[in-house]
């Protein structure tokens, strides 16, 4: 409905019975400026009455008289059938009554005809028309707010999800608000976003609360500051949310109303419209936004207890925690699924029984204890960790709470709680128990360094070694740069391994290792003073190894020469016959062979491949026997003294090389006290367990015999002593001994199975130590080599000797006197040879004569196996340059003769003359 305009024709309704006055109220309007006025004329009661109920015409003019009825009951039967234009009573007379009674019965004014002028009628009539149309727009707005709020409030009130309740409420704006877009916003629990949840009308590009909607920042300015808002110029208006929306479908106005309950914001309804918009329309919002506001709280409300029900329910029956309750005498009343995942047994089959029957037997009685405490309200509740027995019969640790339940009126319930497994986290604790004692009980030094390369722990090895060296911290007993050291690890993430360290005669060894995940350095340490000592002893033992094989070759390609030597020097001697010229020379080179022939023989003890004679040996009665040699031996001014012990275990040695032992350590300690001194020489026995092992590698477990000899000489130096078992070390000068009576010592020692330990300070002496195995049975000694006499060599039989020997000068020798004594002679420079030479003669060879050690990978004992395969019964003779393959110790080679080298003819033949008449 809308007001008046200029140019808007105006119909008027004239029911007058006078024709004349009709024509003069007619003259009058066509003298009214502005609008245009077309007029109908009804002369009766009945005719103007069917036409103002037609509702034709924007005004109606009534007459006061007509006939046997008057203008005010027209008006009123008019009114009552349904008249909506305004009626304007005409009359003549001007009566005040007739006016008020006029006025009463509705009608829009009252002109009395005498006094009635153009301007006034046309005032008149548009006051009329615009009152009425006024009246009308209030009431249709009325009735459009109530129509709204009763569409809303019935779907405010449906069961249906917030997004349907909405989109209604949004649909009833759109429709009853006659706008274009109807939006209802809700505000997000952050306080700051807008959330589109419903939107309806006729350019609306979203129909159901199904779609997902965007968000708005919910400021001040969308939200009014808590006030409506009405724009008649939405595009661009920072008020007006959508400017896409607003410029796409040419909007024009929008309003905008908050939701609020209690000064609390929950949302904005809004509507836009293509067209202007009346300030009612706020007035039309406000009247509903209270309901949609309680109706988004309350659903609100709804929906977070139901999703705080549902994630309870989620939770207790999803969560790994069991959750249960017991009754007052502690049987099973309500558990959730996680008792079956823990147990095993279902939780229909438990409900009802003891919960006693679930625990281990050990934790029972405790826990039936704090139960009753409970129970008793002794406790409002309890914390502990048991043990739960599962249906296959292994045991869990479980975290368990407890608490007492009462009911509304106070009175015992049960028990309600929840336990969780840690049966893992137990294992974990134990492992870590066990982790946290590895660094604390380590014998070892350990420490731990921060990313800073500050030390934060050591353990007590780590105290107790700084204190062993006079330190207090361990910190002193550190590299000096080990807080830098630390710190290049981490940012390198390499282990340093072998920092050494050297205080007060001690070795400390020190490594890094990053663990990058924790930012944090283990340092560990050792103390490797022993360890070095150690592998300094080793390196020297296998020097002397090394020598000692370079020393028995030596000897053994040297006895060969020696040999010869000796062996063509007798020859000449026995030839000349006296004469001076020739027997002085030859006595020379005979003296000098067997002075040589020593020599090798040291050496050879040296490298233990001199030949043993073991028996079982009383090693106090031999150094009785030894004792007046030695007096004489060491002079008057050096004192021997002995002691010896009692109940002695006996040694298996060879008596000869054990003296040879004595006799060289009391040389070496007579030429160190030139000046005079004592020695003393004693025997002990002890038991040698594993630790003295780590400081003597040569040594071994067991009941060992000790000779110990001490002196009062000038002593050693480290340096020296280093070197003194090396073959032809010495520290005398030239010409004044070979240097090979310690290196013999630690050979002949080294041969029976001990070790030499030797201690000495400068100025002050040495005590050498020699430790030999205990007997533990009678041993049968190895047969002695056969010597010869000195008598004219023993002639042979023309029996046929095969002489195997690799060295052809000594073969010829050997040859020349085994053929001057009468004996038949087949050589052979090898094994293989050997070999063929007993094919080509048939096997008719009566002995055997081979050296032990030859080339082509075939030994002398090989050789003879071979041919006593063929003939078991030749005989078989032995030779060697380092007489120890001969070994005493193996029961195929035990009683063969053997002839050592370098050795003369008559030996040689007298041996072969035993042999074959054995």
């Amino acid at each position: 409905m809308k007001l008046m305009t200029e140019a808007e024709v105006i119909r008027v309704l004239v029911v007058e019975d006078d024709e004349d006055d009709y024509i003069i109220t007619r003259g009058f309007f066509s003298e009214i400026h502005g609008n245009s006025y077309r007029l109908e004329w009804f002369k009766s009661y009945e005719l103007g009455l069917q036409a103002m109920i037609c509702n034709q015409h924007d005004i109606c003019l009534v007459d006061y008289r007509l006939g046997a009825k008057n203008g005010i009951e027209l008006l009123k039967e008019a009114l009552e059938k349904g008249c909506h234009a305004p009626i304007i009573m005409l009359t003549g007379l001007g009566e005040h009554q007739i006016d008020l009674e006029a006025m009463r019965a509705g009608a829009a004014d009252y002109l009395v005809k005498a006094s009635l002028q153009p301007d006034s009628l046309g005032r008149s009539v548009r006051y009329a028309i615009e009152r009425s149309r006024a009246a009308a727009k209030a009431d249709f707005e009325q009735a459009s707010i109530a129509a709204l709020g009763a569409d809303v409030g019935l779907a405010l009130t449906q069961r249906e999800s917030l997004g349907t309740i909405l989109y209604r409420c949004a649909a009833a704006m759109a429709r009853y608000l006659n706008v274009h877009l109807a939006r209802i916003w809700t505000l997000e629990a952050d306080g700051e976003t807008l959330q589109l949840m419903a939107s309806a009308g006729a350019i609306n590009e979203i129909g159901t609360r199904e779609n997902l909607l965007p968000g708005i920042s919910g400021d001040q300015q969308l939200l009014g500051n808590g006030k409506p808002i009405l724009v008649q110029r939405a595009l661009g208006d920072s008020r007006v949310p959508c400017q896409d929306c607003v410029q796409a479908e040419k909007i024009a106005a929008y309003a905008g109303y908050p939701l609020l309950l209690e000064n609390r914001r929950i949302g904005l309804i809004s509507i836009f419209s293509v067209a202007a918009l009346p300030p009612s329309v706020i007035q039309q919002l406000g009247s509903i936004a209270n309901g949609i506001s309680l109706c988004i709280d309350l659903k609100r409300s709804e929906e977070a207890l139901d999703a705080s029900e549902s994630k309870y329910r989620a939770a207790v029956e999803n969560i790994k925690e069991v959750v249960f309750q017991l009754d007052e005498f502690g049987h099973w009343t309500s558990l959730n699924p996680a008792w079956t995942d823990i147990t095993g047994f279902e939780v229909k089959d438990t409900l009802g029984s003891l919960f006693l029957e679930y625990l281990h037997h050990d934790d029972r009685q405790r826990n039936s204890f704090i139960f009753l405490q409970l129970i008793e309200r002794k406790l409002d509740f309890t914390r502990h960790e048991t043990r739960i027995l599962t249906k296959d019969g292994k045991t869990r640790w479980v975290d368990i709470y407890a608490q007492l339940t009462l009911n509304a009126d106070g009175s015992i319930l049960g028990s309600s709680g929840g336990f969780t497994d840690i049966t893992e986290r137990k294992q974990a604790e134990t492992q870590i128990q066990k982790l946290a004692a590895f660094p604390k009980v380590n014998p070892n030094p350990v420490l731990e360094f921060d990313a800073e390369g500050l030390l934060t722990y050591f353990n007590d090895a780590a105290l107790a070694l700084a204190k062993s060296v006079g330190f207090a911290h361990p910190m002193a007993i550190l590299p000096p740069s080990a807080s830098d050291v630390s710190r290049q690890c981490l940012v390198s993430n390499q282990n340093r391994l072998r920092e050494d360290v050297t205080i007060s005669g001690r070795t400390i060894s020190w490594s890094f290792f990053p663990i990058v995940a924790s930012q944090v350095v283990h340092c560990y340490g050792a103390d490797i003073t022993d360890v070095l000592h150690l592998e300094a002893q080793f390196r020297h033992a296998q020097k002397l190894e090394s020598v000692g094989q370079l020393a028995a070759g030596v000897a053994h390609d040297f006895n060969n020469i020696l040999t010869v030597i000796q062996g063509y020097s007798d020859n000449l001697l026995a030839r000349c016959d006296g004469d001076a010229a020739l027997t002085g020379p030859l006595n020379q080179i005979s003296d000098s062979a067997r002075r040589a022939s020593t020599l090798t023989r040291q050496l050879l003890m040296f490298s233990r491949r001199q030949a043993m004679q073991t028996e079982t040996l009383d090693l106090n009665a031999l150094l009785q026997n030894l004792s007046n040699m030695l007096t004489r031996l060491l002079g008057e001014d050096i004192a021997v003294e002995n002691q010896y012990a009692l109940n002695l275990p006996p040694i298996e040695a060879d008596p000869g090389m054990i003296e040879q032992v004595v006799m060289n350590l009391a040389v070496n300690s007579r030429d160190a006290m030139p000046k005079g001194g004592r020695l003393l020489i004693t025997t002990s026995f002890l038991e040698v367990g594993e630790a003295h092992l780590h400081k003597h590698p040569d040594a071994r477990v067991g009941m060992a015999v000790c000779l110990t000899t001490e002196d009062t000489g000038c002593g050693m130096d480290p340096e020296t002593m280093n070197r003194i078992f090396e073959p032809f070390f010495s520290t005398k000068e030239v010409g004044r001994g070979t240097g090979l009576g310690l290196a013999t010592v630690y050979g002949i020692v080294k041969q029976h199975a001990g070790w030499v330990e030797v201690k000495s300070q400068v100025g002050t002496g040495t005590t050498f130590t020699i430790f030999f195995p205990a007997s533990i049975s009678v041993h049968q000694p190895v047969r002695k080599a056969l010597r010869a006499p000195k008598a004219q060599a023993a002639q042979g039989q023309n029996e046929t000797i095969l002489l195997v020997e690799d060295e052809p000068v000594l073969r010829e020798w050997v040859k020349d006197v085994l053929q001057t004594n009468s004996y038949q002679v087949l050589e052979a420079g090898s094994g293989r040879e050997a070999l063929k030479v007993w094919d080509d003669q048939g096997g008719k060879i009566d002995l055997l004569l081979t050296d032990m050690v030859m080339p082509d990978g075939m030994t002398g004992r090989d050789l003879a196996k071979q041919l006593r395969a063929r003939e078991p019964k030749l005989k078989v003779i032995y030779t060697s340059g380092y007489s120890s393959d001969i070994a005493a110790n193996d029961p195929e080679l035990r009683g063969v003769p053997f002839l050592s080298k370098p050795f003369p003819a008559p030996q040689l033949t007298e041996l072969i003359r035993s042999c074959l008449d054995a």
